[in-house]
């Protein structure tokens, strides 16, 4: 998938670019990046079969982290907010205590699959702060 296939699945959803999204996108392009050196390497060392192999795993990966792209902005538009933009997951734990006067155990699988999801974000931007995105 290029880039204009991305933008035309995002516009054709009305799915909107958030920073949670963004963070998607730098890990696809790191393993573009990635890709690129391997690319390089290969043309030195053709027929190279554990090369190739690298090639192709590092593609697949860069395509799957558009899609994670993809799925983060339909679980945003989904629940009507964004994850950094609108506060993240403290907001949404607020709203969450409020809601079952502090017994978390009430809340939904959904509810707290999005609390994760969010934890998981943040640790990804944790990540790429230090330049580890593709790791």
């Amino acid at each position: 998938m290029d880039y204009r296939e991305y933008q035309a699945i995002m516009r054709e959803n009305g799915y909107k670019e958030s920073k949670a999204v963004k963070l998607f996108l730098k890990r696809a392009a790191a393993f573009n990046r990635r890709k690129q050196i391997l690319i390089k390497q290969e043309e030195a060392d053709c027929g190279n079969r554990i090369l190739n192999q690298y090639i192709n795993q590092t593609e697949e990966q860069r395509w799957k982290a558009v899609w994670d792209a993809i799925d983060c902005a339909a679980i945003e538009k989904r629940q009507g907010f964004m994850f950094f933009e609108d506060g993240g997951g403290d907001k949404f734990m607020d709203v969450m205590i409020a809601q079952y006067k502090g017994d978390l155990s009430q809340m939904t699988a959904i509810e707290k699959a999005t609390y994760k999801y969010f934890e998981l974000i943040d640790e990804m931007r944790k990540r790429a702060n230090r330049g580890q995105l593709a790791n």
